[in-house]
């Protein structure tokens, strides 16, 4: 078997691997594509994909929008793909994601398992206020009117 087919073969099991742990960390089907990418398995509603998100905190319902809240969600964002295929249905999402960002993203989960919250990481914005960082103000001299001369 020549090399070149060995390494392609290795590639893609490395893929596959990384689809399988997408799916099991964010609970969203994730499969091998073609030319080295990792997609969702078939077509999702938002709902298939959006709600484990906003449930592990990766992302947040604000009115009508979703927006992502951490690394993970603005990993995933630009890989998505919204597509109406008739007036006034509902959106099919599609998504096609590099293999780094995949390891990216499985990195920083793994990365937040093994240092939680309780274990003294703090997260700007989230945990910490960057007003308690900011300088105080000082206050405006008040300028007294002079009592007119009598």
């Amino acid at each position: 078997m020549p090399i070149e087919n060995l390494m392609a073969a290795h590639r893609t099991k490395a893929l596959e691997h990384l689809a399988d742990e997408l799916t099991r960390r964010l609970s969203i089907p994730f499969v091998a594509g073609a030319k080295g990418t990792i997609t969702f398995s078939s077509r999702l509603r938002i709902t298939d994909w959006a709600v484990p998100l906003i449930f592990d905190g990766h992302a947040a319902r604000e009115r009508e929008a979703l927006i992502p809240t951490d690394f993970v969600g603005h990993a995933l964002w630009p890989a998505l793909t919204a597509a109406v295929d008739c007036a006034g249905e509902r959106a099919w999402w599609t998504c096609t994601m590099t293999a780094h960002a995949a390891r990216a993203i499985l990195d920083t989960l793994q990365d937040e398992d093994e240092h939680p919250l309780d274990e003294g990481v703090w997260k700007i914005g989230r945990d910490v206020l960057l007003e308690d960082f900011a300088p105080a103000r000082p206050r405006a001299a008040r300028r007294r009117r002079a009592a007119a001369a009598a």
